[in-house]
């Protein structure tokens, strides 16, 4: 229904003369507070070029037929260095949209060590296989954001764009940039084991339960809130025992997921009754176990 919904409101649109639909509805902020005003001169313009890039860039192959993919990058420039060399935080959240039209996290990522030339005028282009280490980070969480969001519209249709993010992170690799390792490590989280373990088929199953838990979950939260606590915690303990019995080792996709979503998890079952609820979500994400206590406790 959810998606039927959508594709009527997108079919009445398709008379409009709007081509090549790009996929991204972006926010960026650039805090330029810890460089000195000589050195924001250069890089002045950097929030409204990467604006320009992601509004005039297509990430898929396909005319996008779906609501914008809700994006918000945040920079804070840390430094200057020589040669337009920049240090910076870069963060990236994205959403899904449901229904009634308001929006569900799907992502919360942090690049806390960012280095990158920038020059006034310099052109942005997105070549996956040629990495860049300006555009190359922020191209990857597109790609992964829209990823995300295609697999709360239908099960695993965001396969491609993971794929193509894994791409990215093996241009990085070969240009041995930081953070870009070979092949990835379980232990040491990266932008590659992050891309891999989404497209992995060890987790599909997982990704499925994500649809499930917006298609079926939130939305019907939307309509009948306690019908929809039941169906969500359902889904939560099937992620439980996903993880139980396929999981071994740390994985960071699911922490990803998590990360993204306890506090909306907490939020939504502040106060509910089935301790085995708040038993799963601590096992599922024991980094947040804390604030599903508050949660069960009613705080």
């Amino acid at each position: 229904m959810r998606t039927f919904i959508f594709s009527l409101i997108f079919f009445s649109l398709q008379f409009l003369p709007i081509l090549h639909a790009q996929e991204i509805e972006l926010q960026v902020n650039v805090d330029l507070q810890n460089i000195s005003f000589d050195n924001r001169i250069d890089i002045q313009n950097l929030k409204q070029d990467i604006v320009n890039y992601i509004n005039n860039q297509r990430y898929s192959e396909q005319e996008w037929d779906k609501p914008k993919v809700p994006v918000d990058i945040g920079i804070t420039i840390t430094s200057r260095g020589g040669n337009n060399t920049y240090s910076g935080i870069l963060t990236v959240m994205a959403y899904t949209v449901l229904e009634n039209g308001s929006r569900s996290i799907l992502m919360r990522a942090m690049d806390k060590q960012w280095t990158f030339e920038y020059a006034p005028g310099n052109m942005m282009t997105f070549q996956a296989n040629r990495f860049n280490a300006l555009s190359s980070p922020i191209d990857f969480y597109m790609l992964m954001a829209i990823g995300m969001f295609l697999d709360t519209f239908g099960e695993l249709d965001g396969t491609p764009y993971y794929e193509r993010a894994k791409v990215i992170c093996r241009a990085g690799a070969g240009a041995n940039a930081s953070g870009y390792p070979v092949t990835p490590d379980p232990s040491v989280p990266s932008k590659l084991g992050l891309s891999t373990e989404a497209s992995d088929l060890l987790y599909e199953e997982f990704r499925k339960l994500i649809f499930s838990y917006h298609f079926d979950g939130l939305e019907a939260i939307n309509k009948d809130k306690s019908q929809g606590l039941q169906l969500l915690a359902t889904i939560i303990e099937q992620m439980s025992q996903f993880k139980k019995s396929k999981v071994t080792m740390r994985s960071q996709f699911m922490e990803s997921f998590f990360n993204s979503k306890f506090q909306e998890l907490a939020d939504i079952f502040k106060g509910y009754q089935d301790p085995e609820l708040f038993t799963n979500l601590s096992q599922l994400d024991p980094a947040n176990s804390s604030v599903y206590q508050a949660a069960k406790e009613n705080r």
